[in-house]
């Protein structure tokens, strides 16, 4: 097997498959180039910072940002807002890597921009209806570019192959030998003498996508209160939920994306009830106790282990 490391995105990506030719990977690394410039609210030349920065008008698109977009929206609606691409504004606030916490009064305001439903889309332009929104598509992007490069290997006659963007995989073809790609889903905290980098569970995929968020992917501790990446719209802060970690099995990586971060959100007892109304994905949790929970799906329609007996 041949694995090839890449930085883009803000992470580390890997592909591994039994060959990847330097053609391949250059096809590769045009259409991720391709997909940051489209999908990046900071490169002044993306058709996204012209959106951000239009003021309410509308502005002319590339049909596959606009129909991104849509796409997006509709996983806005299935979460009811818990999943917001409007949370520009708020996230923009926050600095996870420098440790800033925003005033109180400046995350209020910037919630009184956020709401998903004044993002008019057509095939071709995007509008949004607060001239002060601010679209942010991190937190579904990866997922959409992981399918994406699964198609381009596919396309250039790969036909097993594991894709990892920073935590997104995606998978096709199984492996080689017929069994299907082993995930290793990470421990989200701390236990028993288990450090955070260890892995508790893996997941048996041969075509589909594994997509895991975490409350310990990015965050810091000031004054002793920790704070972690993913904002509640509803409060414009770290949520505060007893899942610290989210992982989606599906057909997609998209789909993982989209549902992920929701799930950390609408907690336990939440996230089980919304899984079983979405037959389409699987799902694992775990809450802050290290305690695992999961749809009926993992180890029945999914191989799946975990590799510590006390779980």
């Amino acid at each position: 097997m041949q694995t090839e490391e890449f930085f883009l995105f803000d992470t580390v990506n890997t592909i591994t498959a039994p060959a990847l030719d330097p053609d391949t990977m250059t096809a590769v690394a045009n259409a991720c180039l391709r997909y940051e410039k489209l999908f990046s609210r900071f490169d002044e030349q993306s058709q996204l910072f012209r959106i951000n920065n239009a003021h309410g008008a509308p502005v002319d698109v590339d049909s596959e940002l606009a129909q991104f977009i849509k796409t997006s929206l509709a996983y806005c609606e299935a979460s009811n807002g818990l999943f917001d691409i409007t949370m520009g504004s708020v996230t923009r606030l926050w600095n996870f890597k420098n440790g800033t916490i925003p005033a109180k009064d400046d995350v209020h305001a910037a919630l009184e921009h956020v709401n998903w439903r004044g993002v008019h889309v057509t095939d071709s332009t995007v509008q949004l209806a607060d001239p002060d929104a601010c679209l942010e598509l991190g937190g579904i992007a990866k997922g959409y570019i992981a399918d994406g490069v699964l198609d381009v290997l596919a396309c250039h006659g790969v036909e097993h192959a594991i894709v990892n963007l920073g935590g997104n995989v995606a998978v096709m073809g199984g492996r080689p030998d017929g069994t299907p790609w082993q995930v290793g889903l990470r421990q989200p905290i701390a236990s028993h003498g288990i450090p955070v980098t260890a892995t508790f569970a893996a997941v048996g995929v041969a075509s589909g996508s594994v997509v895991t968020s975490g409350v310990y992917e990015r965050a810091f501790t000031s004054n002793g209160k920790a704070y972690h990446h993913i904002i509640d719209p509803r409060t414009g802060f770290p949520a505060e939920s007893d899942v610290v970690s989210a992982t989606v099995v599906s057909h997609t990586s998209l789909e993982g994306d989209g549902y992920s971060t929701s799930l950390i959100l609408m907690g336990v007892e939440g996230a089980l009830q919304f899984a079983a109304q979405h037959p389409e994905i699987d799902i694992v949790l775990v809450d802050a106790q290290g305690r695992v929970f999961a749809t009926p799906g993992i180890g029945n329609r999914v191989p799946f282990r975990l590799l510590n007996s006390e779980k």
